[in-house]
């Protein structure tokens, strides 16, 4: 038990959701006392922490969702090493600095040598140029968060968050006084398609916590070893199969109606912890019990599509190259990134990720065309994968029927309106998941079950 003291008074909790925040809640919950049952419609726990493996040759895996982490996920490593699994350094975000990196931009690629600064194909000042790109964002991303206070005040959200979220990343940049030569450049190198709809607060707040981050890192074999050590723990108590279709609550209990192999059950609880996606909330038919706020926010929080897909190459020929395996790219696949930079072998895995529009195109075509698609884009960038593609897989996020998207993202003037009321108890019902904490991520799933054991404990 790392977070939840002992209960005065154990309760009858049901969990729904065995994704990261699920399965802490249910776990501190446990740990305290409580009789805990645990809901999953899927048939692993993890949620958006799902290692693939069998789609692959010699022993591969790649992550499909949440892929690492840096010694800011300060909760998330307490889980960790309580289970102690496996640390991995390294990550997407912190590559070898002797390896170099391509940058595909307006039809040119460029490889840019460990150390220095490439000839940008954009209109950049003298003085834009001599900042180079870790200059840039921080002159024009992490300065405009300068004034911005701890988003879990208590009088949190004040005037410098609300007028940050009146605008689009976009349009916080050019306050900010960016060119347009410069938004091209941090749209290519960190921003990506999110720049034009995300609030600018959302993207600030987590950049604010990505730069407190150092020494990227995963866990060696699968980041899906961390939900696989909860779910052990957790034993019988959880039900996979087990899909929530409606809930009703009174003074004294829960009620939900759950659909297990075709078959309609009800189950009743004296308090229920809703760890899903709005998205998926969005699908189970709820009483009047909840408040017109938190109705609005179910109704509208919105989740980014994401697609990546992971392209198996027979030989690590980047490495001969004394290249890193990671491209920069203005094509519609964005980045390229090896998933096996840290896994043995002679084949690896090259996999693109795509946000936005651009992901909503290629989650649209079936399957094959898919993997096509990407991999005329990614020999664009790394031709000698024309001769080494060994097949492939993706996953479009979007799609995913118990998820139904990446991540919860705000768009401007909905994070200062909806999050006072994301994670609010309704009666007897708690909510959890990354999209209740301002962190996101993991950390931020890690937080919110933590946040509704606490709660329980208390109401107690």
């Amino acid at each position: 038990m790392i977070s939840a003291a002992t209960s005065t008074k154990p309760q009858k909790v049901i969990v729904v959701g065995a994704g990261l925040a699920g399965l802490i809640a249910a776990f501190e919950l446990m740990q305290s006392g409580h009789d805990v049952t645990l809901l999953e419609a899927r048939m692993r726990p993890g949620g958006r922490i799902h290692t693939m493996r069998d789609q692959f040759s010699d022993g591969l895996y790649a992550e499909a969702g949440a892929y690492d982490f840096t010694d800011a996920y300060v909760l998330l490593q307490r889980y960790i090493r309580l289970f102690n699994l496996p640390v991995q350094e390294g990550g997407a975000a912190e590559r070898t600095v002797t390896a170099n990196d391509v940058f595909y931009l307006q039809g040119k690629r460029y490889v840019v040598k460990a150390g220095t600064t490439p000839e940008w194909p954009y209109e950049l000042t003298a003085e834009e140029r001599k900042l180079g790109i870790q200059g840039l964002w921080e002159k024009h991303v992490i300065a405009a968060g300068a004034k911005l206070r701890d988003p879990f005040a208590q009088d949190w959200p004040d005037l410098a968050a609300r007028s940050l979220d009146q605008v689009t990343v976009n349009q916080l940049l050019r306050k900010q006084g960016a060119s347009q030569a410069v938004l091209s450049l941090l749209r290519m190198s960190f921003l990506g398609e999110d720049f034009e709809y995300v609030s600018g607060l959302q993207d600030i707040i987590w950049n604010q916590f990505i730069e407190k981050g150092t020494n990227w890192r995963k866990l060696r074999g699968g980041n899906d070893q961390l939900p696989k050590a909860f779910a052990a723990r957790l034993g019988k108590r959880i039900h996979y199969g087990a899909a929530v279709t409606k809930l009703t609550q009174n003074k004294e209990n829960v009620r939900l109606a759950v659909s297990r192999a075709g078959t309609l059950e009800q189950v009743e609880a004296d308090r229920v912890v809703l760890a899903i996606p709005f998205s998926v909330l969005r699908d189970i038919e709820l009483d009047e019990s909840f408040s017109p706020q938190k109705r609005q926010v179910i109704s509208n929080l919105r989740y980014a599509p994401i697609t990546r897909v992971y392209l198996q190459s027979r030989s690590r020929f980047w490495l001969d190259q004394k290249l890193s395996g990671y491209a920069n790219t203005d094509l519609p696949i964005r980045t390229v990134w090896d998933f096996t930079d840290t896994q043995p072998g002679m084949r690896a895995i090259l996999g693109t990720e795509t946000s936005g529009p651009n992901a909503q195109l290629a989650g649209a075509m079936k399957p094959d065309e898919r993997l096509r698609w990407a991999l005329e884009n990614v020999c664009k960038v790394f031709p000698e994968m024309a001769q080494n593609f060994d097949g492939g897989t993706s996953i479009v996020w979007e799609q995913e029927p118990w998820s139904k998207g990446a991540y919860a993202y705000f768009a401007p003037g909905e994070m200062t309106a909806f999050f006072p009321h994301v994670a609010t108890v309704e009666g007897r019902v708690h909510f959890a998941g990354e999209h209740t904490s301002t962190l996101l991520f993991m950390e931020g799933a890690a937080q919110s079950g933590v946040r509704v054991a606490k709660e329980i404990n208390a109401a107690g």
